[in-house]
């Protein structure tokens, strides 16, 4: 398989990092980041119904917060460590991540032009990873959250089930009926894993904070990557083997982002939901806390006041390991 062009990372808007993407450890640098949120700063306000939910919806806050960084900072990282087997210094890795990615996919092009004599050069061998997200777990979180049974927030599934299907199953091992055995789309409630992601009948609140501690606990394959370089179509052989050694030591963990970034999309997306809706009921919602109500004001405020840099990070995340994944023909 030839390689793609990656110029299309030119158009990545910017962005900061990815807990439990193998390897996180072990990369250098890095943005930080701090939140004034804190779900255990306005003292017993949980044991009602609504201080439940809220609290749910903070300690998700966080989580999130924390994860969407690490997030985009394995994406940065990822473009630096190619950069690096390309020659590029530090001076080359100033502005926002965009731009960073941006000069590196600039070399790999203007190589693959330059010393490469035609793209089937590189012989590139991908299966992409697989994540599967644990519907029966996340169901579970969201029926504490709501003070419910897991069966009264029943999970779906968009992306393919694989487990039972209390609905009708469209799949290869798909048997429909009342809980059968399913290993495709499931139209109605599916219990077992999701690859995709899972969605629950909740409050916003609590469908945000269940599927933030869903997306932390998916499981995922390894992206498998060979890329072998033939010599006899290749002009300048240093920076063809530079090159193939750039792709190698930064593709791997883009791919295992992008295989990531689905539940973790969707997860930001409810989240924001919630966080909105909080806003708008802030004051009101606030007040019924009575002593507690500056206190919860302040947490409700500094978790909507985290909106925009949480959608950058994922922002910035989504396309360049979108075109990562181009750029080895697994699609954008």
């Amino acid at each position: 398989m030839a390689l793609v062009s990656m110029a299309g990372c030119k158009k990545v808007p910017g962005g900061g990092g990815m807990p439990n993407v193998p390897g996180s450890d072990k990369v250098p640098g890095g943005l930080g980041g701090s939140s004034d949120v804190d779900p255990n700063s306005c003292g017993n306000y949980a044991v009602s119904d609504a201080g439940r939910k809220l609290k749910a919806f903070l300690s998700a806050t966080k989580d999130l917060q924390v994860t969407t960084e690490e997030t985009a900072k394995i994406v940065k990282q990822s473009c630096i460590m190619m950069g690096n087997e390309l020659g590029m210094t530090d001076a080359d890795y100033t502005g926002e991540t965009k731009d960073i990615c941006a000069k590196v996919w600039g070399v790999i092009d203007n190589n693959m032009k330059v010393v490469i004599k035609s793209k089937a050069a590189l012989k590139i061998k991908y299966k992409p990873a697989v994540c599967k997200v644990n519907v029966d777990f996340q169901a579970k979180a969201a029926a504490e959250c709501e003070g419910k049974a897991s069966a009264d927030v029943g999970a779906t599934c968009s992306g393919t089930c694989r487990g039972k299907c209390e609905g009708t199953c469209a799949g290869k091992a798909g048997t429909g009926g009342n809980a059968g055995s399913c290993d495709g789309e499931c139209k109605g409630t599916c219990r077992g894993e999701c690859e995709g992601h899972a969605d629950v009948k909740a409050s916003a609140q609590c469908k945000a904070s269940a599927s933030v501690k869903a997306q932390a606990e998916m499981q995922c394959t390894e992206p498998e990557l060979d890329i072998a370089l033939d010599a006899k179509l290749v002009v300048d052989k240093s920076k063809a083997e530079a090159t193939v050694k750039a792709l190698k030591a930064g593709l791997p963990k883009l791919l295992s982002v992008k295989a990531r970034l689905e539940p973790l999309k969707y997860a930001v997306e409810a989240w924001v939901t919630a966080a909105k809706e909080l806003k708008s009921a802030g004051p009101q919602l606030a007040q019924s806390f009575k002593d507690q109500a500056m206190c919860i004001s302040g947490q409700i405020a500094a978790a909507a006041s985290m909106i925009g840099n949480i959608q950058a990070n994922v922002s910035v995340s989504v396309e360049v390991s979108a075109s990562a994944s181009g750029s080895v023909g697994g699609g954008a």
